[in-house]
């Protein structure tokens, strides 16, 4: 009881601080930073846009876009699943789950979009029309949701454990659970699928490589240490979004550090002082890291070493989201439904568009040159990803 209270005390501070950002150590009275001006090298260019849902709880809508080949599938905090096409946004199929509420997701592959839920459910939907395939009850709230691959989807719930499903009848194939501290951030890492192995963070500081049939520990290395007298001052999740570059996986937690870990053994190579939940991308073209940093400054750094490139302070404290890397620009999100580019080489900020009029809560999806954003009122758009002379 002592952990679900403080969770909920948890969220309602953070509702306050606007944003989820959980900064803990700043006066709270600090407002976002305005809009910052600059010179614009082209305006983003909006695909579609469509109303999916119903507005959610502010910090329950941690719901991704899923997308395949010929659809996006999103769900609001009610129940609604809804297909759209991926070309013009129209609705394909929707599914109103009774008696649910959506809290993770949307999962997609292997001809299924899979959920996860309050109550501990993982709900898997057919991708051809909508209906459900199966619902398993899992050990307590589905705080995050993997990609399917090769027959399996990786639940994450709230009681530290990860749960490996198969996509064909919902059967637990394994389960892993690494103790989760009596506080932390509200949200999780959605566990990452690699050939054959799954990456996962924890609220422990803790990142865990697994073999993807079997649940078999392969490695693991800490991130962060919790210091500091109180629980607020130990928070120290790795919930962020780990990019991958020539065999290192580069991982952060809240309060702690940001690492870049060798695939193959989990050595640590180099580490750094940094505090994120949202994680980052990499640009592979001009081997840049960036990185939004708990405050909203979002970071060039140098993949080698971790040395700073660059720092856009621009808009702190706007919520900012875990930035998606395309070529020589980085988009992110922020509180109040705006995308933004930067430049990987410098960091200063080239267009702005707004998608929606709610909070951009988690990572935009990249797929074939277009960004895929869900914002907290329900608005679902697709975006070139690209802006400028190309």
């Amino acid at each position: 009881m002592m952990t679900v209270l403080l969770r909920i005390w948890l969220v309602t501070a953070l509702a306050f601080a606007l944003a989820a950002c959980g900064l803990w150590t700043r006066d709270t009275s600090e407002p976002p930073a305005p809009l910052p001006q600059f010179s614009a090298i082209g305006s983003p260019s909006t695909v579609w846009s469509r109303s999916i849902g119903v507005r959610g709880d502010r910090f329950l809508w941690q719901l991704k876009p899923g997308v395949t080949d010929d659809l996006v599938v999103a769900a609001d905090a009610s129940g609604r699943v809804t297909a759209l096409d991926r070309g013009t946004g129209n609705p394909r199929w929707e599914n109103r789950l009774r008696e649910v509420r959506i809290a993770s997701g949307v999962g997609v592959g292997d001809g299924v979009a899979v959920v996860g839920t309050l109550g501990g459910d993982a709900i898997a939907l057919r991708l051809d029309g909508g209906g459900e395939l199966w619902r398993t009850r899992l050990s307590s709230e589905v705080l995050a949701v993997s990609p399917v691959v090769d027959g399996i989807v990786v639940a994450r719930t709230n009681d530290g454990r990860l749960h490996a499903l198969d996509t064909a009848s919902g059967t637990v194939q394994w389960t892993v659970l690494r103790t989760t501290p009596a506080l932390s951030l509200r949200g999780a890492q959605i566990p990452q699928m690699l050939p054959g192995r799954v990456l996962a963070g924890f609220d422990n500081g803790r990142l865990l490589m697994l073999g993807a049939a079997r649940g078999n520990p392969l490695w693991e290395a800490t991130i962060a240490v919790p210091s500091g007298r109180s629980e607020l001052e130990r928070l120290i999740d790795a919930d962020g979004y780990i990019p991958i570059f020539r065999g290192a996986a580069f991982a952060t937690a809240y309060q702690g550090r940001l690492a870049a870990v060798a695939l193959d053994t989990g050595e640590l190579i180099w580490t750094r002082e940094f505090s994120s939940y949202q994680g980052g991308d990499i640009s592979p073209e001009s081997e840049t890291l960036v990185f939004t940093a708990a405050d909203s400054h979002v970071w060039g750094l140098d993949p080698r070493t971790g040395g700073d490139l660059w720092q856009q302070t621009g808009l702190r404290l706007r919520g900012v989201t875990a930035p998606v890397v395309v070529g020589d620009q980085a988009i992110v999100g922020d509180y109040e439904g705006y995308l933004h580019w930067l430049s990987v080489s410098d960091g200063r900020l080239l267009a702005r568009t707004r998608v929606g009029s709610g909070p951009i809560v988690t990572r935009p999806v990249l797929r074939d040159g277009v960004l895929y954003v869900a914002s907290a009122n329900g608005q679902v758009t697709a975006v070139r990803a690209r802006v400028g002379n190309d």
